[in-house]
């Protein structure tokens, strides 16, 4: 028998590839091999002869990117002979009842190089060269900054790099582009901008190129080391700074290249019509950023081939088989360490093998240094995170060779030997076992808290203590770059970097974990980020082990059970504890999205850091957890209307007709109320208003939709802190007036932001519906004695808890009984308050007190409204009619009302009924 292959690596390294070699004839070895599947026993032939192997699997991908941005499992093919080969007609499989599961099409492999096949479900059986690749380096470029505006100028900068005399130049025959930037924060101006824009063609709105072949950018160069560059896809049709957005983060090294996938398909970016990339460093990017781009592309990136299955993450097997069934090559993998594949390589004693390795597609990883086995897991070897009284001492297997380390740092192969250890004190343990010559097994983390356990629930973050509290690069800390002045733009703490944390949960009265799981982790907020205690952001990803949270974090709400990340909020630091929450959650049972929360105590690294709200994230994944929605296919915009998520054209263009179309037409507004959800922003508009919310609505704003099938547009309450009676705004004109204003500030209420409300006021069915609501809220989710029960039983959560977490941050107990007096009086005057400025501001008739009711199964609506309580009396407004419904529930059926109108709907005039109930049987 001669074996024919031949190949540039090693021997050693090709006798191991070449798993079998056929004679001149072609006539093969067979091997009987049998395989158990759900249809019984099934033998299959194995003859060898495979033209490529096995080289890399990676069933749990985390990093290398498909086409259209997915990541799903991949295998790595090598071709050890000289000439290239294509695998069309051979299979696929990882069941041999199904030998012909996955067809390969048209497949090259190079000689002695590499194919990527994803294991995906797409079913996409060729292989596709990229192609169309656009050059969006052009000769027109410029640049500008918040220092260059009138009649007050900021302090940011961008300047040419060191030797060029302008953004773009000619470097070794090529054209490029960099600047050394920085945003500087002016109080008197009270906003940034960087604009360094490099034009595809001139720069000019009128010089576009078409790139809608492309599906991925490519750039290549210098960026700092850590910290993030965003640039924006500019089109004629949008602002350049509210183009689509993309945000890369740093390297240090000239040679990276950057891939960043397009959208396709949308209107945002319009990829047939762009002119230009304005670049500036990430909004919370306040040090200093070099760029030095010598390469910027557009292409379509082609395509590796999918298979029609995925692969299994605990472990498979896969088989290539020839046509006539028979297996050429086969794998086995096992369970696979998160961030790790099975690959071919090198075992610490220098034999060819396979075994665990870093992920490196297209042979990156070929010949490193891999290990066949994992050490033993020690999990049931330490008792669970918790509260612990007394002592208690731990034992390990001595061949187990485990290694700890206390106080948050991970483990590696040079801390201590550990055989026993005793834990009479708060701890926090990371242990994990360190077989010489196998790959490390699980970290194993705990945290022991020696004192009671707290009344709420509890939260455990385990981390590094250098990258969270090290005083020159800790996440939490000020840093060598911080403003003296506040929010001191430049800490270490207006990074968006994330850190790798392990989230602990414990339920009240439970001493054992819900969840423990490794997570990321960030700060998060605004302002409050220069607060003491921070409000950070957890997030499962699964480069850290789950992508998703899978627990109902929300006791109120068990329906809630799938969670992408969720936030630590602070809340009104040294204030009061529950502001924001309050407001928001008035809204329950209204149909307006917001953040449902619950309090807890937070531990970091076992240090008590006291009370903090579980919140939802205000982000895209909260509509899946929802409702179920594909985050992908979310629309989130902002309160000036960039995009959060998705894109904002239909949103834009929604307002652009608004400005010729008045909506004093009642054609008009029909059509409007086919594009947003009119009762969902009543409701939401006036949770807004009865709060008093005065940073808003040029501010903490949002709405959504689902883009394909698309949804009308609805509204997201967050971040309502300065409302309920706080004292933080300067604005106490009528609320109404406010939320209307024409001409307001651009912060909080300038005329963009109120316009969409301010022409609904043009139609009068609207107007009469918006006063109508309120009224009702009124007298039922806003009633007073509701809200008070409500701000009594949050505190009455966390009353057990209050003064520990003062007394550990400094708080003034005092001042905040104050803060909370204050909201008590605002929710027990609000009523009045709101009735006397909408009577104001619409010029209303007189008060007129009139009582709904309901006698059995049915329920009375108020302008679609439903009251939902059997009986409630509404201050209406004589003058201004008013839609009521009746509606059966559990079966009720209509008689008709106690005044003898039989119509389902009807319109009443306050000041002709004092009483009105409608009939059901």
């Amino acid at each position: 028998m001669v074996c024919r292959r031949k190949s540039l690596f090693p021997l050693a390294v090709v006798s191991a590839l070449v798993l079998s070699c056929s004679d001149d004839s072609g006539s093969g070895a067979s091997v009987e091999v049998p395989a158990s599947s759900a249809s019984g026993e099934v033998t299959v032939p194995y003859v060898g002869g495979s033209p490529v192997v096995v080289t890399e699997i990676d069933p749990v991908n985390i990093s290398f990117k498909d086409h259209e941005g997915g990541d799903a499992g991949w295998v790595e093919f090598f071709n050890p002979a000289e000439t290239p080969v294509n695998l069309s007609g051979l299979y696929l499989t990882d069941d041999l009842s199904q030998p012909r599961k996955w067809a390969f099409g048209n497949v090259p492999v190079p000689a002695q190089g590499f194919m990527v096949l994803y294991l995906s479900g797409k079913d996409l059986p060729d292989y596709e060269a990229p192609h169309d690749s656009t050059d969006l380096i052009g000769p027109g470029c410029w640049k500008w900054t918040d220092a260059q505006s009138e009649p007050v100028a900021g302090e940011s900068r961008a300047d040419n790099l060191p030797g060029k005399s302008k953004v773009c130049f000619t470097e070794n025959g090529s054209r490029a582009f960099g600047s050394r930037m920085q945003f500087g924060e002016n109080e008197e101006l009270g906003w940034t901008s960087i604009a360094v824009f490099v034009g595809t063609g001139s720069s000019s709105k009128d010089d576009v190129v078409d790139i809608s072949a492309a599906n991925e950018i490519l750039l290549t160069g210098y960026v700092t080391a850590g910290r993030k560059l965003a640039f924006r896809l500019a089109q004629p049709d949008v602002d350049d700074w509210l183009g689509w957005e993309a945000v890369i983060e740093g390297t240090g090294d000239s040679n990276t290249t950057y891939a960043i996938g397009l959208p396709q398909g949308t209107r945002l970016p319009d990829l047939q019509n762009i002119y230009g990339t304005r670049f500036s460093p990430e909004s919370n990017e306040m040090k200093e950023v070099d760029m030095k781009v010598t390469s910027f592309i557009a292409r379509n990136r082609g395509h590796e081939p999918h298979a029609n299955f995925k692969l299994h993450h605990k472990g498979g097997s896969l088989y290539l088989m020839n046509e006539n069934g028979a297996i050429v090559d086969s794998i086995a993998y096992p369970a696979m360490p998160v961030g790790k594949t099975w690959s071919f390589g090198v075992s610490p004693e220098g034999a060819a093998t396979y075994g665990f390795a870093d992920p490196s597609p297209y042979g990156g990883a070929f010949m490193s240094v891999v290990y066949s086995e994992r050490s033993p897991a020690i999990t049931d070897k330490l008792p669970p995170s918790g509260f612990y009284k007394e002592p208690f001492t731990v034992a390990f297997d001595a061949d187990a060779h485990v290694r700890c380390v206390q106080g948050g740092a991970l483990p590696d192969g040079n801390a201590p030997e550990a055989q026993s250890l005793t834990v009479s004190s708060t701890t926090v343990l990371r242990c994990a076992s360190f077989v010489p010559g196998m790959y490390p097994g699980d970290v194993e983390t705990r945290t022991y808290v020696f004192e009671e356990q707290p009344t709420i629930a509890s939260v455990f973050i385990t981390a590094n203590p250098l990258s969270l509290f090290d005083p020159d690069t800790g996440l939490y800390m000020d840093g060598p770059d911080a403003q003296e002045k506040i929010p001191h733009y430049g800490a270490n703490y207006w990074s968006d970097r994330e850190l790798p944390v392990t989230v602990e949960l414990f339920e009240p009265g439970v001493n054992s974990p819900a969840f423990a799981k490794d997570a990321g982790f960030q700060i998060f907020g605004n302002y409050s980020r220069a607060n003491d205690k921070k409000s950070v952001a957890i997030v499962f990803r699964e480069k850290y082990g789950d992508n998703r949270l899978k627990y109902p974090l929300f006791p109120a709400f068990p329906q809630l059970t799938t969670f992408k990340g969720f936030i630590l909020r602070v809340g009104n630091f040294g204030q009061d504890y529950i502001h924001d929450d309050l407001a928001s959650s008035l809204s329950e049972g209204l149909g307006v999205d917001y953040q449902r929360s619950r309090p807890a105590i937070v531990f970091y690294n076992g240090e008590y850091y006291g009370i903090q709200n579980i919140r939802e994230r205000s982000n895209r994944y909260y509509f899946e957890t929802h409702y179920g929605y594909d985050p992908d296919e979310i629309d989130l915009l902002k309160a000036d209307n960039s995009v959060s998520s998705g894109e904002s054209s239909d949103y834009v263009e929604l307002l652009d007709w608004l400005e010729s179309h008045p909506l004093d037409s009642d054609e008009n507004y029909r059509y409007v109320a086919t594009k947003i959800d009119v009762d969902n922003f009543i409701n939401y508009q006036q949770t807004e208003i009865y709060a008093n919310n005065r940073d808003w609505p040029s501010n903490n704003l949002k709405k959504w939709r689902v883009r394909n099938p698309a949804t009308p547009w609805r509204w997201f309450l967050y971040d309502m802190d300065f409302g309920f009676g706080n004292d933080m705004s300067e604005y106490t004109n009528n609320i109404f007036e406010f939320a209307a204003a024409e001409d307001g500030p651009d912060w909080p209420n300038g005329p963009k932001s109120t316009f969409l409300f301010r022409k609904l006021l043009e139609n009068k069915s609207f107007t009469n519906k918006f006063v109508n609501r309120m009224s009702t809220l009124l007298a039922t989710n806003f009633e007073k004695t509701r809200v008070l029960a409500r701000i009594e039983a949050m505190m009455g959560e966390i009353s057990a808890e209050v003064a520990r977490d003062q007394k550990r941050w400094g708080h003034s107990a005092k001042w905040m009984e104050q803060v909370l007096d204050d909201m008590k009086y605002f929710a027990e005057s609000r009523e009045s308050e709101i009735l006397f400025d909408m009577q104001e501001f619409f010029a209303l008739g007189e008060f007129v007190p009139v009582t709904l009711a309901a006698s059995g199964s049915g329920r009375v609506l108020v302008e679609g409204l439903p009251l939902d309580r059997p009986a409630v009396k509404v201050t209406l407004f004589k003058g201004t009619p008013v839609i009521v419904s009746a509606e059966g529930v559990n079966g009720g059926v209509f008689t008709g009302w106690s005044d003898g109108v039989t119509d389902v709907t009807r319109t009443i005039m306050p000041e002709e009924v004092d009483a009105l109930t409608a009939n059901f049987k």
